[in-house]
């Protein structure tokens, strides 16, 4: 309870202050009203997303603003104003900071452009596949938010793209002559940043294929523009009973914005799974991870997945060790709901798919049976039957 009350979540006084300090600021530059604000398509069009319009609304050293423009010259940033006055700028390990604005050791290239391969698991159209039996649609290369950590950055390029009608129909053609396809995730970049219209039309020529039982949307928009999320979207989902993937990585995320779209979610009838990934100075830490899946619990969204982070070119600096996530889930383990706990998981590189990870001390087996260690340490054992 010590450690879980230094977590600071997008509820706290300090959380609210800071966003509607951060929130005047803009709208004042901008000459906006609060309707504006609340107008997904207003904050679309006034992403900041050079570092000059960063100068207006906080304080930067010489350097900063300097190595900010270096980066961006080089990899594209853009940040809606909702996400931007979320940040503490006097705080430099922020976490809405490390997420959204460009750091000078992004121009550090280790690591690899595509490690999923997904560029090689490419039957037709815009599809990755790597399973069987469930495959993923890449309908944009646009977000409301670009992450510094992304695992498609490769593909953000210089402008926005969606996806052609060519393209989406020739992946929709391949699954409906692929009857093992019992799953599909339409995502990109960001699903939701097609319009609602495109939308449908993509969900309702894979419900009409009848070996098709599941469709799920990924999306940071929740997170990133919450706005977006209202009961015209819901609605759509829920007719199509699409399922839906979000990327909460910090409790400060959790904001009253963000649990309003999730509420409209889950009373729509919709699910929400979060799929969270490990980062070094951002939430590589045990009372950070339980405190921000429990908090996501008490909103009814269901921690799904904990990433551990994919070696990306020009995110070396989110990296942690394996080590860190096994001690993170071996304290989860009976201090938290079963709820609360995502499963660890591993992308194997060249595309070869996930690897639960699991702490291994909790089992041991030898020629007599098995020793089981629990949460405090205490251990029996069980004879082969």
């Amino acid at each position: 309870m010590k450690h879980k009350s230094k977590v600071r979540t997008g509820f706290s006084e300090f959380s609210r202050k800071l966003y509607e300090n951060n929130k005047n600021k803009i709208l004042k530059e901008l000459n906006a009203s609060e309707d504006d604000w609340n107008n997904p398509k207003w904050q679309l069009k006034n992403r900041i997303s050079d570092a000059e319009e960063i100068l207006k609304y906080a304080d930067l050293t010489q350097e900063e603003f300097e190595n900010i423009k270096k980066v961006s010259e080089k990899h594209r940033f853009a940040i809606t104003p909702y996400y931007f006055s979320l940040i503490d700028f006097n705080n430099p390990n922020c976490p809405i900071k490390l997420q959204s604005i460009p750091d000078i050791r992004e121009l550090d290239e280790d690591g690899q452009l595509d490690p999923m391969n997904e560029e090689q698991s490419n039957p037709s159209g815009k599809i990755t596949r790597r399973y069987p039996n469930k495959l993923i649609i890449n309908v944009t290369n646009a977000c409301p938010m670009y992450c510094r950590h992304c695992q498609r950055r490769r593909l953000i390029g210089k402008s926005d793209k969606n996806t052609s009608k060519e393209y989406i129909d020739e992946s929709i053609d391949f699954i409906r002559e692929h009857q093992t396809i019992r799953e599909v995730l339409v995502t990109g970049g960001d699903a939701l940043m097609l319009s609602n219209n495109r939308l449908e039309y993509i969900f309702n020529k894979l419900s009409q294929i009848d070996h098709v039982e599941v469709i799920r949307v990924g999306t940071r928009t929740v997170v990133t523009l919450p706005f977006r999320i209202d009961d015209e979207l819901a609605t759509l989902l829920r007719k199509y009973k699409v399922q839906l993937s979000t990327h909460f990585n910090h409790a400060c995320e959790i904001t009253p914005e963000a649990v309003r779209a999730i509420d409209t979610l889950v009373d729509h009838g919709v699910l929400v799974r979060n799929q969270m990934v490990l980062l070094h100075n951002i939430n590589d830490d045990k009372y950070c991870i339980q405190k921000t899946n429990e908090e996501l619990q008490n909103c009814r969204v269901i921690p799904y997945y904990l990433f551990h982070p994919k070696e990306v070119r020009s995110t070396k600096h989110f990296q942690v060790d394996i080590s860190k996530g096994l001690e993170i889930m071996k304290h989860l383990e009976g201090r938290t709901s079963g709820m609360c706990k995502p499963t660890y998981v591993y992308n194997s590189p060249g595309g070869l798919g996930k690897v639960p990870l699991v702490p291994i001390e909790n089992i041991e087996y030898d020629e007599n049976g098995y020793k089981f260690t629990t949460w405090e340490n205490k251990t029996f054992t069980k004879d082969f039957k």
